[in-house]
């Protein structure tokens, strides 16, 4: 009997083994599927995005099955918090029955089955203390790889794709402003854990990890992210239990200490390009942060367990006041501005910009600088230069003035008068350094009104104590600053979707697939820069109010069921103050459309429920389940996730692969890709639209009538799948109007324009298809047809400016609709028409290859359309008519054409300029690559395009002679088809050039 016991014992032995084996791996796939996220593009793109999901869920499965069959744990559900959790994922799927582009609203759905899974895993497999302590050393440490990253970028090292652009560190999470969000919140959660763990060589590792996180989210540059920051830590500095607030405010600061020491030097290598003086300084703090930790641990690491709290607070009002002198001091304490070239340099333009708001137009000023300069040796190579320029209500910038220090000066006050213009609102002032072996060095500039020279402004060239890269951003904080004025609109934009569809919204992706038609002016985001609007917009008020559960549930568990110990108690404050700075932060950006930040997330929500569910023993929390039911569906569903994205990923491949044909010129090969990637992924469109093309292409090169038949009836379903998609209506018109559906094809270009009517395109193709179609109907002698079609053809320039007074006004960063020459030529063309509606006027419109109307302001901005004018003279437009060109003084005013145009090699053109010269006069040039190539001074020239103007940008240039007035209405370029009717000879065209 003893004996058959002890085999039984040693059979269990091995069983267990192989169950925490088991347990382990499982363990061990959670803590990868936590650590490498960010370094994949922050799993923005499908390409890493859809084989997480298929790992994720292949882990779940296993986690169920383990769950079940060995801890016999038959239930499900374990807090309110699990459904609350669950009731996002149902609102992203109760959102596709309303989806305005299907796939992608398949696609978000997969992604929140994806969170689920991780805030599922997180919570139920960390169920102690040890567990926790795991899971946020690996999200603490995946962070500081990234951030050490960016680091790396910025020195040079690093070699990863957009990880260090334009002086920001974006690492490889490539955007700057949600990188910042992710270390803020890492930041957090590595403070209180360096807190909480017992061994001093634990925390030393830890204040240098929080030193990297700290000096990498300051060279993120994000102004938004650096004036939320402290309120994120005042947030965990409250929260976190009384034992543990002190060891967080003293790690705190001696990070802050050590990132703010280095910064200047770190910055300064930055700029300069040294990688090896980034390094260098980089390694400073890395070396001051750990040893600071330790002279502070050693002073006071019984210290701060006994603390009162007033004294606590007496101690933190002090520290505040240091630190707000020092600010003070940092953002007053100037530095002269030097800018340089060594000798073996090349010559480039370095100039630093500076804004002036509190200016009076037309009014004159002096501006004050100290300069030293060095010139170089050659004459002309100046040392140092001030630019000054006017910047209008619409954010033109116009130069007021130049000075170029030729001369060697030492430390000699310089005064550049100047006036402002009567359109001025404020000034740019440039301080430059141009030409090899020069160097100029600025200081002391002050500008003030030449009639009050006591009042002056004064002009921080350089900060003593701040980076030049982060001084620049500090300074341009402001309300008024395009950037935060664009998300004002943003949201104003998907305020407007969401009152169309408040309760269930437009499915995953429905901001990016809608916004177009929604939005106030022409702008390009695929994000609406708010978690919580785009929240909305794509689940309504069902998906915000879900996913608020999610964490206020969490935080009542983590209250309700108060861990017994402090440490573990602090873990969950730090975890749920790093979700509040994601959240924070996500409230003004789209952090979250980052799916490793997402998942970053729902690991903290998962480490914060797993406390208030730990408090719970096992057999309650079987109880709480819901049986072994909800297991089984929990199971089905995860292998249709694991299939759906093994689907999904699959069609993806083969698009790619089809893309790689096209390049390579296989376009049978691109055909069967396309068409497999359409089996697996039938929900994408533009795989149908890229399919439909390759169709047409071989139904018109083989005259084969079933290809475009396919071709039609792809169009036709990609149409009708993504209903906001003006270009997939755009390509069906196309189809229609060429297969003589003409008015269903002008049918999908109205509702193209009525889509996306801040894209100037639609237009082109609206009018184009007017012009177009009223000639078929002029050839079937249905003239008054011909002339509605043609009505509405010339609407469109009022429609255009209408939609463009909608736009902000006052938004310098606002770029309105003008037309084109495309736009410009059918608009021509219609006017033609609409005047003479016959047959022999629609022949001589098929010569015409360019024209454009003097009397077309769209943007209303005081000038025509297509052209740029140059020089001082008085403009005014007379709407869709002409230009009126009043010059006064003995300069001429050009106009330039903005677009160049296209002329065949010795080919026949006539050129006509419709004018009414009150005084003056004025001549026409055809330029090719800034060379003249043929210029005429009368209203109707003929020319030969040379040979050599093969490839080459052609421009036309209208020069206004001094003191002439002059009124322009069109210009108007012909190819000519019958060169006998032409008045000059090859050989007088020649002597004319």
């Amino acid at each position: 009997m003893e004996k058959s016991k002890k085999h039984k014992k040693e059979q269990k032995i091995p069983e267990a083994k192989k169950q925490a084996a088991f347990h382990y791996i499982i363990y061990a796939g959670l803590l990868i599927l936590l650590f490498y996220p960010p370094y994949f593009r922050g799993l923005f793109f499908d390409r890493e995005l859809l084989p997480t999901h298929i790992y994720s869920g292949i882990l779940f499965l296993a986690w169920m099955i383990y769950r079940t069959a060995v801890l016999k744990e038959t239930g499900f559900f374990r807090s309110p918090a699990d459904y609350a959790a669950l009731a996002v994922v149902g609102a992203y799927f109760l959102s596709i029955f309303a989806a305005v582009n299907l796939r992608y609203a398949v696609g978000e759905l997969l992604k929140y089955i994806n969170y689920f899974i991780v805030y599922y895993l997180v919570s139920d497999i960390a169920r102690n203390e040890r567990d926790k302590r795991i899971i946020l050393w690996t999200l603490v440490l995946s962070a500081a790889g990234v951030a050490l990253a960016g680091i790396g970028a910025a020195a040079g090292t690093v070699k990863y794709p957009g990880a260090f652009v334009g002086s920001r560190i974006n690492s490889t999470l490539q955007y700057p402003n949600t990188l910042a969000a992710y270390l803020t919140a890492a930041l957090m959660l590595g403070l209180g854990l360096q807190a909480v763990c017992e061994r001093r060589w634990q925390r030393a590792v830890l204040s240098a990890i929080n030193y990297t996180l700290f000096l990498a989210f300051l060279f993120t540059l994000s102004r938004a992210a650096w004036l939320m920051f402290p309120v994120f830590y005042l947030i965990l500095i409250i929260s976190i239990p009384g034992a543990y607030r002190m060891k967080v405010l003293g790690y705190s600061l001696q990070v802050f200490f050590a990132g703010i020491i280095v910064s200047p030097g770190f910055g300064s290598g930055i700029s300069g390009g040294e990688g090896a003086k980034v390094w260098l300084w980089y390694l400073v703090g890395l070396i001051l942060a750990p040893a600071v930790f330790y002279i502070f641990d050693k002073l006071s690491e019984r210290f701060a367990v006994r603390i009162k709290p007033a004294t606590l607070l007496s101690v933190f009002v002090i520290l505040t006041l240091i630190a707000g002198t020092g600010a003070y001091i940092a953002l007053t304490t100037e530095k002269p501005l030097t800018l340089s070239h060594s000798p073996d340099e090349p010559e480039s333009w370095k100039t630093s910009w500076y804004t002036v708001d509190n200016v009076k137009p037309d009014t004159d000023y002096v501006l004050k600088v100290m300069v030293t300069a060095t010139p170089g040796q050659e004459e002309g190579k100046w040392g140092g230069a001030v630019q000054i320029m006017s910047i209008d209500k619409n954010n033109k910038a116009t130069v007021i003035k130049s000075e170029y220090f030729n001369e060697a000066l030492e430390q000699q006050l310089i005064e550049v008068p100047f006036k402002t213009r009567t359109d001025t609102t404020k000034l740019q002032i440039g301080f430059s350094n141009r030409f090899p072996g020069t160097s100029a060095v600025y200081s002391d500039a002050k500008i003030f009104q030449a009639a009050a020279r006591a009042t002056s402004q004064k002009i921080i060239l350089a900060y003593k104590y701040i980076p030049e890269a982060i001084a620049q951003r500090l300074s341009s904080i402001s309300f008024g600053e395009h950037s935060f004025q664009g998300r004002l609109s943003f949201y104003r934009d998907a305020l407007k979707i969401i009152k169309e569809h408040p309760v269930i919204g437009i499915g995953g992706g429905g901001w990016k697939s809608a916004y177009f038609a929604y939005q106030s002016y022409r702008y390009f985001t695929t994000e609406v820069h708010s978690f919580f609007l785009q929240l909305m917009v794509e689940t309504g008020i069902t998906g915000l109010l879900a996913f608020l559960a999610v964490p206020v549930l969490i935080i009542r568990n983590v209250i309700v069921n108060k861990a017994d110990d402090q440490g573990l108690g602090a873990l969950n404050y730090a975890a749920l103050s790093s979700a509040a700075a994601i959240l924070g932060h996500s409230a003004v950006d789209f952090n979250l459309s980052l799916a490793a930040v997402a998942i970053y997330l729902w690991a903290l929500f998962g480490l914060a429920a797993a406390d208030g569910m730990a408090a719970v023993p096992v057999v309650k929390r079987r109880q709480l389940a819901s049986g072994s039911y909800a297991v089984w569906a929990a199971g089905g569903l995860t292998l249709l996730f694991i299939l759906g994205s093994a689907t999904l990923f699959a069609g993806y491949s083969y698009g790619q692969k089809a893309v790689r044909a096209l390049q390579s010129g296989d376009l049978a090969g691109a055909k069967e890709a396309f068409e497999r990637a359409s089996e697996y992924d039938p929900l994408t469109v533009s795989f149908k639209a890229d399919l439909s093309q390759i169709y047409d292409i071989i139904g018109e090169q083989g005259k084969n009538k079933e290809f475009k038949e396919k071709a039609i009836k792809l169009r036709e379903e990609a149409a009708a799948m993504e209903p906001y998609n003006a270009k997939m209506k755009g390509l069906l018109a196309a189809t229609y109007l060429r297969e003589g559906r003409l008015e269903e094809g002008l049918s999908l270009l109205e509702e193209a324009a009525r889509l996306n009517p801040y894209n100037i395109t639609v237009w082109e193709a609206l009018v184009e298809g007017y012009e177009k179609v009223a000639e078929f109907h002029i050839a079937k002698n249905e003239v008054s047809r011909a002339k509605e079609l043609l009505g509405k053809s010339l609407a469109i320039p009022e429609r255009i400016i209408d939609f463009n007074r909608k736009s902000p006004q006052n938004d310098p960063g606002v770029v309105k609709l003008q037309a084109t020459k495309d736009l410009m030529l059918y608009l021509t063309k219609a006017e033609k028409l609409l005047e003479s509606p016959n047959l022999e006027i629609v022949g001589k419109l098929k010569d015409l290859v360019f024209a454009a109307n003097f009397g077309i302001d769209l943007d209303e901005d005081g000038q025509p359309d297509l052209w740029r004018v140059y020089g001082e003279g008085e403009v005014k437009v007379n709407p869709g008519r002409y230009s009126r060109m009043k010059l006064a003084g003995e300069s001429t005013v050009t106009l330039n054409l903005i677009e160049g145009i296209y002329l065949e090699p010795d080919e026949f053109y006539k050129i006509e300029l419709e004018a009414d010269i009150l005084k003056g006069g004025y001549r026409v040039d055809i330029i090719a690559d800034n060379k003249v190539i043929f210029n005429s001074g009368s209203e109707l020239s003929e020319f030969i395009a040379p040979g050599e103007i093969e490839g080459k940008d052609i421009r036309i240039r209208v020069i206004i002679l001094p003191k002439s007035d002059i009124m322009f209405g069109r210009i108007l370029l012909y190819k000519n088809s019958d060169p006998d009717t032409f008045n000059i000879s090859p050989e007088r065209n020649r002597e004319k050039r």
